[in-house]
């Protein structure tokens, strides 16, 4: 009986364990996606570190330009409708 009993187990045992290596496998949401996904982040991280410092670079030529005189120039130029000498200005009803 006690033979019989633990080959029983061991079938049981072993049963299992092949139900959850094929799930592990073959399943959707297998360990090869799992590797996929990996590689996608790491793509995705690359990218927006990439994104990141062109933002940087950007926003310092933007800062460069807001402190600039010719940025001064066009703000009060737009906004407050001044003109230079040689300059017209139509305003539109």
């Amino acid at each position: 009986m006690s033979v019989i009993k633990s080959k029983f187990i061991f079938f049981i045992y072993y049963s299992i364990f092949f139900l959850l290596l094929f799930e592990i496998l073959f399943s959707e949401k297998n360990i090869f996606t799992l590797f996929n996904n990996f590689d996608l982040i790491n793509k995705h991280e690359i990218n927006l570190m990439n994104k990141k410092k062109e933002f940087e670079t950007l926003n310092n030529f933007l800062n460069n330009f807001e402190s600039s005189d010719e940025f001064k120039k066009i703000v009060i130029k737009d906004k407050l409708f001044y003109k230079d000498k040689h300059e017209k200005v139509f305003l539109y009803d």
